[in-house]
């Protein structure tokens, strides 16, 4: 085809790759959001729903809480992942959005442990444990979906944008919590000004759920299909090719890092570092997070052009070499209190963290074939969220309980790049190559 003719129809599908990527990202727009609210009222949740003889108790019980959610993702990444690689990615993402907001919006209107007792935060975990079936699948789907509708060369650019709408929920988040912090005196945000940021996840659903409904399948499942390649249980077929368990290994050890561990560290555990070790105010805690989310979603795209010009090896070895430079020197310029220095820890940090939030996605499903790839990339998703993600702010808080200090979590963070930099290094390079069906 000539050049001057592809270059024309690369253009007029460029208002349609929009609006796919668009839709791609509204899911993670929800999730992001309400893991940034959890994770940022976690001091108002723990006294809520899990009052115990102490703060760090309380606070490991609230976490705790938050784990749930990753414990529940592998089985909505064997479920919804089968859905998605036997009937469609499109069908699937417009279910998934309304799980997702809905859990966290009922979380909103639960009646507190000084209500109903025990039931309490059971009825919290039973919310988080619902929203991780549906996040499962959630977030390997929707990179399938923008993946499948992208042009060779462009892929990672445009499945960066998917966690650019991670990054945009957290903000969003993080503008709500600021407002809130700022305009509602400490009494009323204990008492119910906690609650409105759970709300509004149900709008956000329902606005998600229109802009996904006119999505169309991807032309890489549509030819699947034809060819009559659809997988009959696309989980069995992973987990008896001993090919597909070594892509799935080694992501296990990328996602260590970047995604999971350091990941949920600075974005979920610090603020609550911030607020109860380095005494930060809740209005500082809360407006430099926002500056650095804002920052990082720069960020996140920028590195996905890199990732399509140089490949996804390269990006992710800087992140994981940024990793190890800068997370013991972040610490401890945020024990040091001030905003200047908890501004300056905190933009440092979201740039490796946005170097491997932008080739997440594009490793995982490129290493496997589109008729398990659904499948396949949300069980290694969710196995890794599960083990070095929804640990990462327990361990966090007993970590610093027991050694006092913030440092001890950066040094987890420099061993856990590590092993990441290892995993990267005996995986093969991805972004030159098609799709396998």
């Amino acid at each position: 085809m000539p050049v001057e003719k592809r270059v024309k129809m690369t253009a007029a599908k460029e208002p349609r790759q929009l609006a796919i990527r668009i839709g791609g990202a509204a899911g993670q727009v929800i999730e992001w959001y309400d893991f940034t609210v959890y994770g940022y009222f976690a001091v108002y949740l723990s006294a809520q729903f899990f009052p115990a003889k102490n703060d760090v108790a309380s606070l490991l019980a609230t976490f705790a809480g938050l784990l749930s959610t990753f414990i529940s993702r592998p089985l909505g990444a064997i479920v919804i992942g089968h859905f998605a690689d036997r009937l469609g990615r499109r069908r699937v993402l417009a279910i998934t959005i309304f799980g997702a907001s809905g859990a966290a919006a009922i979380i909103g209107v639960l009646p507190s442990a000084s209500s109903i007792g025990v039931a309490a935060p059971i009825l919290v975990v039973l919310c988080r444990l619902t929203q991780g079936v549906f996040t499962g699948g959630e977030v390997p789907a929707a990179g399938s979906m923008v993946l499948e509708h992208s042009a060779n060369g462009r892929r990672a650019f445009s499945a960066s944008w998917v966690q650019v709408g991670a990054t945009a929920g957290s903000i969003l988040a993080l503008l709500v919590a600021t407002l809130l912090s700022s305009t509602l005196p400490h009494d009323a945000m204990a008492s119910w000004g906690w609650r409105i940021p759970f709300l509004v996840a149900a709008p956000l659903g329902a606005v998600g759920w229109f802009v996904r409904s006119r999505l169309t399948e991807t032309p890489q499942f549509r030819e699947v299909e034809k060819q009559g390649g659809v997988a009959r249980a696309p989980i069995i077929e992973l987990l008896t090719s001993k090919q597909h368990l070594g892509q799935l290994l080694r992501l296990l050890g990328i996602f260590l890092c970047g995604s999971f561990f350091a990941f949920y560290v600075f974005l979920t555990y610090v603020p609550t570092y911030l607020l109860s070790h380095a005494h930060v105010g809740a209005g500082s805690t809360f407006l430099s997070a926002l500056v650095a989310q804002c920052f990082m979603m720069c960020v996140i795209p920028l590195s996905g052009r890199l990732a399509d010009r140089v490949g996804r090896r390269p990006v992710l070895f800087a992140a994981q070499i940024l990793f190890m430079l800068l997370a013991i020197p972040a610490f401890l310029l945020m024990s040091l209190g001030t905003f200047g220095f908890v501004l300056l820890a905190q933009l440092a940090i979201v740039i490796p963290i946005g170097l491997h939030q932008a080739v997440q996605l594009p490793i995982m499903l490129e290493l496997l074939p589109t008729r398990v790839r659904v499948s396949g990339g949300g069980l290694a998703f969710a196995i890794a969220s599960a083990l070095f993600g929804g640990t990462a702010p327990i361990f966090a808080v007993w970590l610093v309980g027991r050694t006092g200090t913030g440092t001890s979590v950066a040094i987890a963070v420099v061993v856990a790049a590590a092993i990441s930099f290892l995993a990267t290094a005996v995986t093969a390079e991805t972004g030159r190559h098609e799709l396998a069906a």
